[in-house]
Protein backbone atom coordinates (compact mmCIF):
# COMPACT_ATOMS: atom_id res chain seq x y z
CA UNK A 1 0.00 0.00 0.00
CA UNK A 2 1.16 3.74 -0.69
CA UNK A 3 -0.13 6.33 0.20
CA UNK A 4 0.49 9.56 -2.05
CA UNK A 5 -0.39 13.30 -1.62
CA UNK A 6 -1.50 15.75 -3.99
CA UNK A 7 -1.75 19.52 -3.04
CA UNK A 8 -5.14 21.31 -3.70
CA UNK A 9 -6.58 18.20 -6.68
CA UNK A 10 -8.74 19.70 -8.77
CA UNK A 11 -11.77 17.96 -7.62
CA UNK A 12 -14.27 15.52 -9.99
CA UNK A 13 -18.04 16.61 -9.75
CA UNK A 14 -20.82 16.13 -11.64
CA UNK A 15 -20.17 19.75 -13.64
CA UNK A 16 -16.29 19.65 -13.79
CA UNK A 17 -15.05 16.61 -14.67
CA UNK A 18 -11.30 16.51 -13.45
CA UNK A 19 -9.53 13.37 -13.71
CA UNK A 20 -5.95 12.73 -13.44
CA UNK A 21 -3.50 10.28 -14.96
CA UNK A 22 -1.69 7.18 -12.91
CA UNK A 23 1.58 5.98 -14.97
CA UNK A 24 2.87 2.84 -13.81
CA UNK A 25 6.31 0.94 -15.33
CA UNK A 26 7.90 -2.12 -14.85
CA UNK A 27 11.90 -1.86 -15.57
CA UNK A 28 14.28 -4.37 -15.96
CA UNK A 29 17.70 -3.75 -16.64
CA UNK A 30 17.53 -0.27 -17.14
CA UNK A 31 14.59 -0.90 -19.69
CA UNK A 32 11.03 -0.15 -19.36
CA UNK A 33 9.52 -3.45 -20.01
CA UNK A 34 5.77 -2.72 -19.15
CA UNK A 35 3.71 0.28 -18.93
CA UNK A 36 -0.29 0.86 -17.66
CA UNK A 37 -1.66 4.33 -17.62
CA UNK A 38 -4.70 4.38 -15.40
CA UNK A 39 -7.03 7.43 -15.40
CA UNK A 40 -8.98 7.90 -11.98
CA UNK A 41 -10.88 10.98 -10.27
CA UNK A 42 -10.21 12.78 -7.30
CA UNK A 43 -13.58 13.41 -5.04
CA UNK A 44 -14.92 12.30 -2.19
CA UNK A 45 -18.25 10.85 -1.10
CA UNK A 46 -20.56 10.03 1.52
CA UNK A 47 -24.21 9.16 2.70
CA UNK A 48 -25.67 10.89 5.73
CA UNK A 49 -28.77 8.89 7.22
CA UNK A 50 -30.51 12.46 7.15
CA UNK A 51 -29.61 14.06 4.55
CA UNK A 52 -28.76 11.71 2.01
CA UNK A 53 -25.67 11.55 -0.63
CA UNK A 54 -23.15 14.27 -0.55
CA UNK A 55 -20.06 14.74 -3.44
CA UNK A 56 -16.91 16.58 -2.04
CA UNK A 57 -19.38 17.68 0.21
CA UNK A 58 -22.31 19.08 -1.94
CA UNK A 59 -25.82 17.75 -1.00
CA UNK A 60 -26.75 15.87 -3.90
CA UNK A 61 -30.14 13.91 -5.07
CA UNK A 62 -29.72 10.65 -6.74
CA UNK A 63 -32.03 11.01 -9.88
CA UNK A 64 -31.44 7.65 -11.54
CA UNK A 65 -32.10 4.77 -14.18
CA UNK A 66 -31.70 1.09 -13.93
CA UNK A 67 -29.36 0.73 -17.43
CA UNK A 68 -29.69 -2.75 -19.03
CA UNK A 69 -26.69 -3.49 -20.25
CA UNK A 70 -28.42 -3.77 -24.08
CA UNK A 71 -29.03 -0.78 -26.98
CA UNK A 72 -32.07 -1.80 -28.45
CA UNK A 73 -31.92 -2.87 -32.24
CA UNK A 74 -28.14 -2.50 -31.58
CA UNK A 75 -28.23 -5.76 -29.72
CA UNK A 76 -25.34 -5.97 -26.38
CA UNK A 77 -22.13 -5.03 -28.49
CA UNK A 78 -20.77 -2.47 -27.25
CA UNK A 79 -21.10 1.19 -28.92
CA UNK A 80 -19.67 3.91 -27.91
CA UNK A 81 -21.47 6.19 -29.43
CA UNK A 82 -24.61 4.61 -28.89
CA UNK A 83 -24.09 4.88 -25.51
CA UNK A 84 -22.63 8.34 -25.38
CA UNK A 85 -26.51 8.84 -26.76
CA UNK A 86 -28.12 7.12 -24.18
CA UNK A 87 -26.35 9.06 -21.46
CA UNK A 88 -27.07 12.69 -23.33
CA UNK A 89 -30.64 11.76 -23.56
CA UNK A 90 -31.01 10.54 -20.06
CA UNK A 91 -29.13 13.85 -18.91
CA UNK A 92 -31.84 15.55 -20.95
CA UNK A 93 -34.84 14.18 -18.91
CA UNK A 94 -32.72 15.15 -15.31
CA UNK A 95 -30.81 12.16 -14.98
CA UNK A 96 -27.63 11.71 -12.86
CA UNK A 97 -27.22 8.58 -11.74
CA UNK A 98 -27.32 4.71 -13.09
CA UNK A 99 -27.63 1.39 -11.38
CA UNK A 100 -26.39 -1.09 -13.87
CA UNK A 101 -28.47 -4.07 -14.22
CA UNK A 102 -27.54 -6.76 -13.36
CA UNK A 103 -24.04 -7.39 -13.68
CA UNK A 104 -20.56 -5.74 -14.18
CA UNK A 105 -21.13 -2.87 -17.11
CA UNK A 106 -18.61 -2.75 -19.46
CA UNK A 107 -15.86 -0.63 -18.82
CA UNK A 108 -16.70 2.36 -22.32
CA UNK A 109 -20.06 2.58 -19.93
CA UNK A 110 -18.06 3.45 -17.08
CA UNK A 111 -15.33 5.76 -19.25
CA UNK A 112 -18.08 7.45 -20.29
CA UNK A 113 -19.66 8.14 -16.97
CA UNK A 114 -16.32 9.68 -16.04
CA UNK A 115 -16.47 12.03 -19.05
CA UNK A 116 -20.19 13.41 -18.83
CA UNK A 117 -20.86 13.39 -15.38
CA UNK A 118 -22.74 10.51 -13.88
CA UNK A 119 -22.94 8.14 -10.66
CA UNK A 120 -22.99 5.19 -10.88
CA UNK A 121 -23.83 2.02 -8.54
CA UNK A 122 -22.12 -0.85 -10.04
CA UNK A 123 -23.95 -3.86 -9.76
CA UNK A 124 -22.41 -7.41 -9.61
CA UNK A 125 -25.32 -9.92 -9.41
CA UNK A 126 -28.90 -10.81 -10.58
CA UNK A 127 -29.18 -14.03 -8.03
CA UNK A 128 -27.34 -15.72 -5.86
CA UNK A 129 -27.08 -19.25 -4.69
CA UNK A 130 -30.90 -19.91 -4.97
CA UNK A 131 -31.51 -19.51 -8.93
CA UNK A 132 -34.64 -17.45 -10.26
CA UNK A 133 -34.65 -18.82 -14.01
CA UNK A 134 -35.91 -22.52 -13.30
CA UNK A 135 -37.97 -24.25 -16.34
CA UNK A 136 -41.68 -23.99 -16.99
CA UNK A 137 -42.55 -27.63 -15.32
CA UNK A 138 -40.06 -27.56 -12.31
CA UNK A 139 -40.27 -26.34 -8.56
CA UNK A 140 -38.39 -23.18 -7.30
CA UNK A 141 -34.74 -24.57 -6.23
CA UNK A 142 -35.28 -28.07 -6.97
CA UNK A 143 -31.76 -29.18 -7.06
CA UNK A 144 -32.22 -32.09 -9.70
CA UNK A 145 -32.75 -28.96 -11.83
CA UNK A 146 -30.10 -26.71 -13.78
CA UNK A 147 -30.91 -23.37 -13.19
CA UNK A 148 -30.80 -20.82 -16.72
CA UNK A 149 -28.88 -17.89 -14.48
CA UNK A 150 -25.76 -17.13 -12.62
CA UNK A 151 -27.01 -19.68 -9.86
CA UNK A 152 -25.77 -22.78 -11.46
CA UNK A 153 -21.94 -21.02 -11.11
CA UNK A 154 -22.24 -19.00 -8.08
CA UNK A 155 -20.50 -21.62 -5.74
CA UNK A 156 -17.66 -21.92 -7.99
CA UNK A 157 -17.34 -18.23 -9.10
CA UNK A 158 -18.69 -15.77 -6.88
CA UNK A 159 -16.06 -14.34 -4.84
CA UNK A 160 -13.62 -14.05 -8.08
CA UNK A 161 -16.42 -12.69 -10.16
CA UNK A 162 -17.04 -10.26 -7.54
CA UNK A 163 -13.30 -8.90 -6.73
CA UNK A 164 -12.31 -9.09 -10.27
CA UNK A 165 -15.00 -6.16 -10.83
CA UNK A 166 -14.11 -4.20 -7.31
CA UNK A 167 -10.69 -4.04 -8.66
CA UNK A 168 -11.18 -3.64 -12.41
CA UNK A 169 -13.71 -0.44 -11.46
CA UNK A 170 -12.50 1.51 -8.41
CA UNK A 171 -10.41 4.14 -9.91
CA UNK A 172 -13.87 5.13 -11.93
CA UNK A 173 -14.77 8.22 -9.94
CA UNK A 174 -18.32 8.04 -11.12
CA UNK A 175 -18.86 4.50 -9.28
CA UNK A 176 -19.96 5.96 -6.02
CA UNK A 177 -21.46 2.33 -4.57
CA UNK A 178 -21.36 -1.55 -4.79
CA UNK A 179 -24.48 -3.41 -4.89
CA UNK A 180 -24.23 -7.53 -4.65
CA UNK A 181 -27.41 -8.25 -5.99
CA UNK A 182 -30.52 -7.29 -7.22
CA UNK A 183 -34.12 -8.95 -5.66
CA UNK A 184 -32.27 -11.92 -4.61
CA UNK A 185 -34.32 -14.86 -3.44
CA UNK A 186 -32.38 -15.18 -0.18
CA UNK A 187 -33.86 -11.72 0.99
CA UNK A 188 -36.93 -13.60 2.03
CA UNK A 189 -34.89 -16.82 4.03
CA UNK A 190 -34.19 -16.35 7.34
CA UNK A 191 -30.19 -16.98 6.98
CA UNK A 192 -30.24 -14.97 3.76
CA UNK A 193 -28.28 -11.97 5.67
CA UNK A 194 -25.03 -14.10 6.19
CA UNK A 195 -24.13 -14.77 2.64
CA UNK A 196 -25.19 -10.80 1.97
CA UNK A 197 -22.47 -10.20 5.31
CA UNK A 198 -19.72 -12.46 3.18
CA UNK A 199 -20.44 -10.78 -0.11
CA UNK A 200 -20.28 -6.93 1.41
CA UNK A 201 -17.43 -8.50 3.34
CA UNK A 202 -15.50 -9.61 0.16
CA UNK A 203 -15.98 -6.26 -1.50
CA UNK A 204 -14.50 -4.05 1.85
CA UNK A 205 -11.61 -6.32 1.31
CA UNK A 206 -10.64 -4.42 -2.42
CA UNK A 207 -12.64 -1.28 -1.35
CA UNK A 208 -13.05 0.44 2.04
CA UNK A 209 -14.10 3.92 -0.03
CA UNK A 210 -17.25 3.21 -0.80
CA UNK A 211 -20.63 2.44 0.22
CA UNK A 212 -22.34 -1.56 -0.48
Amino acid sequence: TQVVRTKKPKLWSLKHRHRYVAVTTVSCGGKEIDRVETPFGIRSTRFDPDQGFFLNDEHIKLKGVCLHHDLGALGTAVNIRALERQIEIMQSMGCNSIRTSHNPPAPELLDLCDQMGILVIDEAFDCWRRGKKWPPDAAENDPNVRYFDYATDFDDWHERDLRAMVRRDRNHPSVVMWSIGNEVIEQWYPDGWKLAARLAGIVREEDRTRAV
